[in-house]
């Protein structure tokens, strides 16, 4: 999957990848970015017990959760987790799998993260 969506954003975005629980916190030691693709199942880790330290690390990015859970099969829970932990929105990647609802989470979750970069520059500025 996750060579799939590198093929589907690498023409429109800057990528990088970590392919584990352990990449991912070692990740978290570089720059910040606009915003990750979290899979909820993780070899080595479950995604939503990183989100806290995505967030606490990089506060501005915004985190889209993945999961194999289909919508009408309990995601709700998986939801509200997420977005309780900071997720900005979460995605089934399940049979029917919506390529067209993942860019275009990616283009709302980039554009919010821009527009809260240009608030807090215009508040400083201010």
């Amino acid at each position: 999957m996750r060579e799939l969506l590198k093929a589907i954003l690498e023409g429109d975005y800057h990528l990088s990848e970590a392919d584990s629980g352990a990449a991912l916190r070692k990740a978290l030691e570089h720059d910040q970015p606009d915003v990750v693709l979290l899979d909820i199942k993780l070899p080595d880790a479950n995604g939503l017990g990183l989100l806290p330290a995505i967030k606490e690390r990089w506060p501005a990015t915004e985190v889209i959760v993945l999961t194999g859970q289909p919508k009408e099969y309990g995601a709700a829970g998986w939801v509200a987790e997420a977005v309780n932990r900071g997720a900005f929105s979460l995605v089934s990647k399940s049979a029917g799998f919506d390529f067209q609802e993942l860019l275009d989470g990616v283009s709302l979750a980039v554009e919010r993260r821009r527009q809260t970069e240009g608030n807090n520059a215009f508040c400083l500025g201010g």
